[in-house]
């Protein structure tokens, strides 16, 4: 498996201590920012890297960092999809934190770790353990060739404990969806994202790359899960890069991707796609940029009925923009492709829209801000099966938060999430599947700088 191979080999060959948060590391702006004019920056459609989430101010490095968490929520439908009415209950969440973030003039790596207990007080059904890990990982191998590494693995009976999609974090300028296309809150599910990208800068102006990609999405208990599915995904890509001004940037990318949902009606369920993807993006400076792709797609499919498969052809496009400044950042996607699993027994049309924000309002004072949409369609509808009896639908959500630092090591923090989805061919969720959630979180950390 990719990501256990990378997240093994970093750990043994880079780092000695255990560590992480569950929070997202702070990312580099969607780019390898470099040390001079002459070294290029790689572009966000291909960097594979997060659009940064911080403040510039706060965007440490070289710390070691604990802390625990305490949160008490409440959340009006604790149980969507299970009754005809919604139920509502109060949580209290606890949740220790370890992390590293180290960097030099050559190479960054960043690593998290974070347990989760959580505990309601009338449905204890509910009562969970859960864990988050990540990796980010860049390293300039020489002067003119860049490798970076990303893992990201949740295990979690509450998506609302995750940092994503409910609050900044995350974004990308590549073709990979900006938010799921669903979210399933109180069902236990198991992802795991891993991608790796190594770029090569033959040229003063010029540049070639290209990377690989694993990913898994399950639900270990499939009986709480009905309608939904496991999936597990690979691929690779390729891609050119010209500068044409010290801040511009023309390339073409190509994208291989293939999906295969084993537990579907019809399974396996094997989703291919190919796509050509030409690509402008400008730097306004290595923390600021505006990306803009549109494309073509080829979509193969096949599965157990079908004599001869399927494929067809159609248009594949996306468009970011992501700033990170000393008081603040803000990061803005949209993307319209063709994408298989997530839990989905099929392959969909979807059109994706996502915008995170974080504002330092006083010194001790930030606020954060996010929303997501999602609207997918079929593209199985043409097959001319039945027994599916998905019709397509949306998912919107929205996550605010308040946070306040009461010294050096004590903060606490405010917040409310909605959820709000329409899937009517999928039972499970199709019965009142909304939900609001209330919060106050007390969070105790300790930090030992590395040196710089």
């Amino acid at each position: 498996m990719f990501a256990r191979i990378c997240l093994s080999l970093l750990f043994a060959s880079l780092v000695a201590v255990p560590a992480l948060s569950q929070v997202e590391p702070g990312a580099t702006g969607g780019a390898t920012t470099t040390p001079d004019d002459t070294d290029m920056l790689t572009p966000p459609p291909v960097s594979g890297m997060p659009y940064a989430s911080e403040a510039g101010a706060d965007a440490r490095s070289n710390y070691l960092s604990a802390g625990i968490n305490v949160n008490a929520a409440y959340n009006d439908n604790v149980l969507p999809g299970a009754n005809a009415k919604p139920i509502s209950d109060e949580s209290y969440w606890i949740l220790p934190a370890l992390s590293l973030n180290k960097s030099t003039g050559r190479e960054s790596i960043s690593l998290g770790y974070s347990p989760s207990f959580s505990f309601y007080q009338q449905t204890s059904s509910l009562d969970t353990v859960d864990h988050s890990a990540s990796l980010v990982f860049s390293d300039r191998l020489t002067p003119h060739l860049s490798l970076s590494i990303q893992d990201y693995f949740v295990r979690t009976s509450n998506v609302f404990n995750e940092s994503y999609p409910f609050s900044s974090g995350n974004l990308t300028g590549s073709t990979v969806a900006p938010v799921p296309a669903l979210i399933v809150p109180y069902v236990e599910q198991m992802t795991d994202t891993a991608n790796g990208t190594v770029s090569y800068q033959f040229g003063r102006d010029s540049m070639i790359g290209g990377g690989a990609s694993y990913s898994t999405f399950s639900f270990p208990n499939p009986s709480a899960a009905a309608g939904l599915s496991n999936s597990d995904g690979e691929g690779g890509s390729a891609f050119f890069s010209r500068r044409f001004s010290d801040k511009q940037y023309f390339g073409l990318s190509y994208d291989y991707s293939r999906d295969v949902v084993a537990d579907s009606p019809y399974a396996p369920y094997n989703t291919q796609l190919h796509t050509l993807l030409p690509f402008y993006s400008t730097f306004f400076t290595p923390k600021f940029s505006f990306s803009i792709s549109a494309g073509i797609q080829h979509v193969s499919i096949s599965q157990l009925t079908l004599a001869q498969g399927y494929s067809q052809w159609s248009a594949v496009g996306t468009t970011s923009v992501g700033w990170q400044g000393t008081r603040g950042s803000f990061a803005l996607s949209y993307l319209h492709s063709v994408n298989s699993g997530e839990g989905f027994a099929e392959t969909l049309t979807s059109d994706s829209v996502a915008a995170s924000n974080d504002w330092k309002l006083a010194p001790t004072w930030t606020s954060s801000f996010s929303v997501s949409y999602v609207n997918s369609s079929p593209v199985t509808t043409r097959l001319g099966l039945t027994g599916y009896g998905y019709e397509g639908g949306n998912a919107l959500t929205i996550g605010a938060s308040l946070s306040h630092s009461m010294g050096d090591h004590l903060g606490a923090a405010c917040g409310y999430d909605r959820l709000q989805e329409n899937y009517p061919g999928i039972p499970f969720i199709a019965n009142n599947p909304d939900s609001d959630r209330v919060y106050v979180t007390v969070t105790y950390s300790l930090r030992k700088s590395l040196g710089r």
